[in-house]
């Protein structure tokens, strides 16, 4: 009897946890939360942007600025990535004077960033629960089989909450004006490829939406 205990409710268990998991990670990965257009600008027809991603990781700007350059291309936008266009350093440049001078001699008329904020993690601990169902079978009279029910708990854990916000701005490179901000929300420090995509998505289709740029 007890043996059949231990095993329905491990089983029942690991169950629970894995629907669990299983539900949270079809939720959205990462979602644009808030964005803002200067309505003090005229939309913009841009002829070459330049996709810059600011940060240590040259992974993640890789994957940031390809999944932007692609998604812009896919809408008829000329892009290029800065890693490809002028190598890892050119985003750490702090005389903006220059880097401005170098965007336009390269023809660049257009820039879309995009950097972390901020990065909130947390543990936090999801209580276990009581329920009632069958916990096993007995073998009864004339070889019958009888289910057995009862109250079984599922067992407490620890889960880690991550919350990762995200800035992307558009600007115009000839007067250095910003067209368009958004801010973005994900809940993995590690972008999935499907994150990043679906991040690129989200920011595009919102600087379309709202007049920002024009295909």
């Amino acid at each position: 009897m007890k043996k059949i205990k231990k095993a329905r409710f491990a089983v029942l268990a690991l169950l629970t946890i894995l629907s669990m998991q299983l539900l949270s990670s079809c939720s959205p990965s990462v979602q644009l939360t808030a964005s803002w257009r200067n309505s003090s600008i005229q939309p913009a027809r841009f002829s070459k942007i330049l996709v810059m991603a600011i940060g240590k990781d040259l992974e993640k700007r890789r994957m940031g600025e390809d999944n932007l350059r692609l998604e812009l291309s896919e809408h008829g936008f000329a892009a290029t990535t800065s890693l490809d266009e002028f190598g890892p350093d050119f985003a750490k440049m702090n005389d903006s004077i220059r880097m401005r001078r170098i965007l336009l001699d390269k023809q660049f008329d257009g820039v879309l960033t995009m950097r972390v904020l901020s990065v909130n993690e947390h543990d936090r601990w999801v209580p276990g629960d009581v329920y009632y169902g069958p916990i096993g079978y007995y073998h009864g009279f004339y070889g019958y089989y009888f289910r057995v029910w009862g109250y079984y708990e599922q067992p407490g854990y620890l889960t880690k909450d991550v919350e990762v916000l995200l800035e992307s701005n558009l600007y115009m490179v000839a007067s250095g004006d910003l067209l368009w901000s958004g801010q973005s929300k994900a809940f993995s420090r590690n972008p999935t490829p499907e994150m990043a995509r679906r991040y690129a998505k989200n920011v595009v289709k919102d600087m379309i939406s709202k007049g920002a740029i024009v295909p």
